[in-house]
């Protein structure tokens, strides 16, 4: 397939304060074995030096668009990527990860065994993780399979180490909620897939997910903006996102009571249970309520393990899992 005949895809890259980890990131875009590739840089307003990085690249690749705009958000950012793009096919990458190589031309062939909506990797690199998997398994799964399985731990959240047809994003009117603080991925990815035809998943690694940066937002407790944050939009799902599929509402609760259990550890990390004596209360009540139930979720052994012994004690479990 030469560059003529192959599709276009999109590559959305938001960027803030990554300043350290972005000529890898774009570097890795650059070099993608499928070359039919247009690569956003949507700069939110960066306080560092990312913004004359993303310039500088733009020089060097007619491939490479910059986008800068005032600060509003991943999921603005997101949003301003979707309207840019011209891609047939849509990806997205966060400024402080990178990819493989081939992870454009192994998404596009995914997609190509069963034209699906969606194609996601089950696997990624991490910064602790550097091993490939010996083998590929690939299945093509339904919406209501499609939400379970982002609902449940199997594979990292967000909306990254995913491709989407544009086509079908637009047509489903398919964009970031910019009010959220934490969760925004989530909540995209499934509601997607309740509206895709299917969805094909893959497990060979092709995208490296920075677990080790210290400026993330995610990386950094944050009581307000991650843990409140995170049950707000998981209450938001609930009321938008059809549930009635028993399996997926068992994913979903599971989900729930995880959060409620990120939220505590937010706390505690924290050292403000003083401040938010109520939401302490509240989370372990969720905590100790909803754990046994999670014995009969589709989950492993030792999660199950972690929900008998968090329904002893969710104070303490939540401490032991921040050591």
């Amino acid at each position: 397939m030469n560059a003529v005949t192959e599709p276009l895809v999109s590559i959305i890259v938001p960027i803030y304060n990554v300043e350290k980890y972005l000529d890898q990131c774009v570097a890795s875009l650059i070099q993608q074995t499928h070359h039919n590739i247009e690569i956003l840089l949507i700069d939110d307003g960066s306080p560092d030096n990312a913004p004359a990085i993303c310039d500088a690249w733009q020089h060097k690749d007619e491939r490479v668009h910059v986008l800068h705009k005032t600060n509003s958000g991943v999921s603005a950012s997101r949003n301003a990527g979707l309207h840019a793009a011209k891609g047939e096919y849509v990806c997205f990458v966060d400024g402080d990860d990178w990819i493989e190589p081939d992870f454009v031309e192994y998404m596009l062939e995914l997609q190509a065994k069963r034209n699906a909506d969606i194609v996601a990797s089950l696997c990624c690199f991490t910064s602790t993780d550097f091993h490939q998997r010996t083998q590929d398994e690939v299945s093509t799964i339904n919406p209501q399979e499609a939400m379970e399985l982002f609902f449940y731990p199997t594979i990292e959240l967000g909306a990254w180490n995913k491709l989407y047809r544009r086509s079908f994003l637009t047509a489903n009117n398919l964009e970031f909620i910019t009010d959220f603080c934490a969760g925004e991925g989530l909540q995209f990815i499934t509601l997607a897939a309740s509206k895709a035809n299917c969805v094909t998943v893959g497990q060979k690694k092709v995208y490296h997910y920075r677990t080790d940066n210290a400026t993330s937002a995610t990386t950094k407790p944050d009581v307000e903006r991650q843990g409140i944050g995170a049950i707000t939009t998981m209450q938001y799902i609930c009321e938008h996102l059809d549930l009635s599929n028993p399996k997926v509402r068992k994913a979903y609760n599971w989900r729930l009571w995880s959060t409620y259990g990120y939220c505590l550890r937010q706390i505690i990390a924290t050292h403000q249970e003083h401040v938010y004596r109520d939401l302490l209360r509240t989370c372990i009540h969720h905590r100790r309520s909803l754990a046994l139930p999670m014995i009969a979720a589709d989950i492993s052994m030792k999660r199950k393990i972690i929900a008998v012994l968090t329904f002893i004690s969710p104070t303490v479990v939540a401490k032991l899992s921040l050591r």
